[in-house]
């Protein structure tokens, strides 16, 4: 039986099948995946904060983008904070009902020290807070980390848009089994039966309540619960780095301009210094800390003390700059301990209760601010917890996540 078709015009109607198909595929997938994202508020920056600054107890935890800067100053911007804590992950942990005025976390938004100076002009521009803490990171005090610490560096934004990448998001987290086809369901079901809920806001908060709560505060619940596994399990990662060398624990070679500075960057040194002088030039008083580190990671780094004078001489280069800092690097120092940190150098929000009750207690116009009884009642009943139990956010306690044998309380 012949065919009427010959090959050339077999082929090219295969093509045009398959053309048309591939088409209405996409005028079928392309708006659904415009439906997911906005349903599960991955992209919903601008909603999240209005539901967080009207009062509603609203998680921001979006898969789309790890870079915070645009969704951290629109918070800023809504709350108009009367103190605001800036700085990398590291500060993410100071929470707002330990203040008695209107705070607001910016944390997460300088990876070093070029960005913490847009961070904190954008800000300004934006309002201008009674006083600010910063959080340092000592690599930021490397120049292998940041070679110009003088350099001008806008704040990164538009991370959360309906663009091609953003699009893509959806189905690969499928292939990638972060979801599954009830989660890739979700816009058409019921909250009751796996929809979306109304107060959390990207995949994170949707799945496992990881995210920014209406202060800014980041929570780590996925891991402090046990829903997956932490990926620095038993601070694993962050000692392989401190024994090799590399990443925000490379070890700092011979500097030539670092004689005066106690083999730190001279060079970082001054950027930190303006940065805080044209804070304190606009009248705003600056409270300046050096963030935790687990004690496991600080004894490894001690055996390697000479390699790490960004760190262990840090504050008194910032002393002789007239910066008067503290150093919290050593947990020890405040009674906190590793059951009290998420991974090997980012504590969690009892330990961060500590360092701000030590921070007011050495620094008296912090009273004006802080709310010591509440401080004080955290330290009392959450000691060796890396995150407080809070009924709005899960009902999961926190378990002994790291197997430190940690004793855990239920709530």
């Amino acid at each position: 039986m012949s065919s009427n078709l010959t090959e050339p015009a077999y082929i090219k109607r295969y093509f045009l099948v398959l053309s048309g198909l591939i088409l209405a595929a996409c005028a079928v997938v392309a708006p659904y995946t415009l439906w997911w994202l906005h349903s599960s508020g991955d992209v919903a920056v601008e909603r999240a904060v209005e539901a967080q600054n009207r009062g509603d107890f609203a998680v921001f935890g979006s898969g789309v983008s790890q870079d915070f800067v645009d969704y951290k100053l629109r918070l800023y911007a809504a709350r108009k904070p009367v103190i605001a804590v800036v700085g990398s992950s590291r500060v993410m942990q100071f929470r707002g009902k330990y203040f008695r005025v209107p705070f607001c976390n910016v944390g997460g938004t300088a990876g070093n020290l070029p960005v913490l100076r847009s961070t904190l002009d954008a800000m300004l521009r934006e309002h201008r807070p009674e006083a600010v803490i910063i959080g340092l990171d000592f690599w930021w005090f490397m120049p292998q980390w940041n070679p110009d610490p003088f350099e001008e560096v806008p704040p990164t934004s538009g991370s959360y848009n309906y663009g091609l990448e953003s699009l893509k998001k959806p189905w690969a987290w499928l292939l990638e089994g972060k979801i599954s086809l009830r989660d890739l369901a979700a816009p058409l079901l019921p909250e009751s039966l796996g929809g979306f809920r109304g107060n959390r806001y990207g995949i994170m908060a949707q799945q496992t309540d990881d995210g920014f709560g209406p202060d800014g505060a980041w929570y780590y619940t996925a891991e402090s619960t046990g829903q997956k596994r932490p990926f620095d399990y038993q601070f694993a990662d962050t000692l392989k780095q401190v024994a090799y060398g590399i990443k925000a624990f490379y070890r700092a070679s011979p500097l030539p301009d670092s004689r005066d500075a106690g083999g730190i960057s001279s060079a970082h040194l001054d950027a930190f210094a303006e940065i805080y002088c044209r804070l304190r030039a606009r009248g705003i008083p600056v409270y300046v800390f050096i963030a935790p580190l687990s004690s496991r990671v600080l004894d490894a780094m001690r055996a390697h003390e000479e390699g790490y004078p960004h760190l262990f001489r840090l504050r008194e280069a910032l002393l002789a700059r007239g910066i008067d800092t503290v150093d919290f690097t050593d947990p020890r120092a405040y009674a906190s301990d590793d059951c009290e940190f998420f991974d090997g150098f980012h504590g969690g929000e009892v330990t961060y209760a500590r360092l701000l009750r030590d921070m007011a207690d050495r620094w008296p116009a912090l009273l004006a601010y802080v709310d010591m009884e509440a401080l004080n009642g955290a330290i009392r009943d959450w000691k060796g917890h890396a995150q407080i139990f809070d009924e709005r956010l899960t009902a999961r306690p926190e378990i002994d996540f790291m197997h430190f044998g940690c004793p855990k309380r239920r709530p």
